[in-house]
């Protein structure tokens, strides 16, 4: 099967949602939707991204984001797969709780950003939600519009740039240029172009020639091997300890969560290539290797044995 289309590379912009699987609601309450937050303060940290703008919708989520590293995908698994594992936990479930991969368009910033921002912010206006952007909490709308105070990892200098920066004047242009659009007639995703472009024609152009000119791979580039990440050598050792096991063990199991676990930790702690993970477990398949991180992702939402053993894990790896 051919592999995608790598959309990914430095300074890239991109609107990104995700849904839940068969339509489900992700967020039951708030503390629900302070959990994902946190995930995506740390996700911030984690991957250097700016994000500008969110809104989380009952059954989906949208993110305005901006890349200096190429590793959207990186990003969004762990942060998908870091909340899933806290909801079925949380909630005492098991099983999906997206709807397969994200989806994400790219974003000319010279021409859309301002408008993916309104976009953005006027998801609970177009859903009946509320009336006014500002009457809806769970977006960054408040924050940026100068209502409240913004999250230390939300990167309101970069929204209100188009605006003529981060002063008060900035934040009234904001607010009249969202306002001013009738939520119920925005059709900007008429615009898009082969379905993951929006911007002019020239810079879809350019694009094309950025994406298809990328390598197809399973790997992570070699910008998001990140000195201070853990070799899976590591890994394999730090899992092997705090499950009292020996190394040699742990190789030689069948099946069984603990390497599964070693690779999870290989793939989303060490940015491992599922090359280098068969390899520590002494095993020839890389497909093997993404069978035991989906499911370890999924053991992880029912699990407590496991959910106590990765705890372990990464406080002993970033220690």
């Amino acid at each position: 099967m051919a592999r995608p289309l790598r959309l990914e590379f430095p300074g890239a912009v991109y609107h990104v949602t995700s849904r839940g699987n068969e339509r489900r609601s992700i967020f039951r309450s708030d503390r629900d939707r302070r959990a994902f937050l946190g995930f995506l303060a740390e996700t911030v940290r984690r991957f250097a991204w700016s994000v500008t703008a969110y809104v989380l919708m009952p059954n989906h989520y949208h993110l305005l984001v901006q890349t200096p590293e190429a590793n959207l995908s990186r990003g969004m698994q762990w942060l998908n797969g870091s909340y899933a594992a806290w909801f079925n936990a949380a909630h005492e479930r098991a099983g999906h709780l997206f709807q397969g991969r994200f989806h994400s368009f790219l974003i000319e910033k010279e021409t859309y950003f301002d408008q993916v921002l309104r976009y953005v912010a006027l998801n609970p206006v177009r859903a009946g939600m509320c009336v006014s952007p500002d009457q809806f909490k769970w977006s960054s709308y408040r924050a940026t519009a100068g209502v409240e105070t913004p999250p230390g990892w939300l990167d309101v200098v970069s929204a209100l740039a188009p605006f003529g920066g981060e002063c008060k004047v900035a934040r009234e242009r904001y607010r009249d240029f969202v306002e001013s659009r009738d939520a119920s007639k925005e059709c900007l995703w008429n615009q898009v172009s082969a379905a993951i472009y929006l911007g002019s024609e020239r810079w879809v152009e350019r694009m094309r020639t950025i994406v298809e000119s990328e390598p197809r791979s399973t790997d992570h580039p070699k910008k998001q091997r990140m000195i201070g990440r853990p070799s899976i050598q590591k890994v394999v050792a730090t899992v092997a300890r705090v499950a009292g096991e020996s190394v040699e063990m742990l190789r030689a199991m069948h099946g069984g969560s603990l390497r599964g676990l070693v690779a999870w930790l290989g793939w989303h702690e060490g940015w491992v290539t599922l090359r280098a993970i068969a390899a520590a477990l002494r095993l020839r398949s890389e497909g093997h290797i993404s069978n035991l991180i989906r499911r370890c992702d999924r053991e992880l939402g029912s699990n407590e044995i496991l959910l106590g053993q990765l705890d372990g894990a990464l406080a002993a790896l970033r220690a």
